[in-house]
């Protein structure tokens, strides 16, 4: 159940809802995780493949709800269970086609063109800029979709051009130069 917040500190409020709504326990869980198919030790996840997986996971759950499982899990709320019958939390989850897309190559037109100016969409203070000298399609997972993506040729100025001289981003992670003034 939800509980009500009366913390004013957004990051406080943003944890209790990752709590309230059970994304920081499937976090941990994911960040724990050992069977014979997974072993999350070995995988050395990043943070940011832990929240794409629990991005798809959390899409996945949602396409595939059952009336079955809601009721179940209704019934187990009305009646004050936490006790869910296993029958219901047993389920195959299908991973995402990386199919190439039925329309292929008709797809969505690539918004930047080759010698484009453009721009990481910052995330944090320092951002990286550069060039697009080529760009190809492919299956982004954490959009669980395909998209556009580019290699960028850094500017020398560029934050990261100190350790390389080249990055790939995808599309939506990217603006034009001039927009970021």
């Amino acid at each position: 159940m939800v509980k009500p917040s009366y913390r004013s500190d957004s990051l406080c409020l943003y944890q209790q809802a990752l709590d309230d709504f059970a994304i920081a326990p499937l976090l941990t869980r994911l960040k724990t995780y050992s069977d014979a198919d997974f072993d999350a030790a070995w995988m050395n996840l990043t943070q940011l493949e832990l929240e794409s997986l629990t991005a798809i996971l959390i899409q996945d759950f949602t396409a595939n709800l059952k009336g079955k499982a809601i009721a179940g899990y209704l019934n187990a709320i009305r009646h004050g269970s936490t006790n869910i019958p296993p029958s219901l939390i047993q389920r195959a989850f299908t991973p995402p086609s990386i199919d190439l897309p039925a329309n292929f190559p008709n797809v969505q037109t690539p918004r930047y063109l080759y010698g484009d100016k453009l721009r990481w969409i910052p995330d944090r203070d320092k951002t990286d800029w550069g060039v697009a000298t080529g760009r190809f399609y492919s299956f982004a997972p954490h959009h669980c979709a395909w998209a556009w993506c580019y290699l960028i040729w850094l500017d020398k100025l560029s934050p990261s051009a100190a350790i390389t001289v080249a990055d790939i981003a995808w599309e939506n992670d990217l603006k034009p130069l001039e927009d970021a003034a």
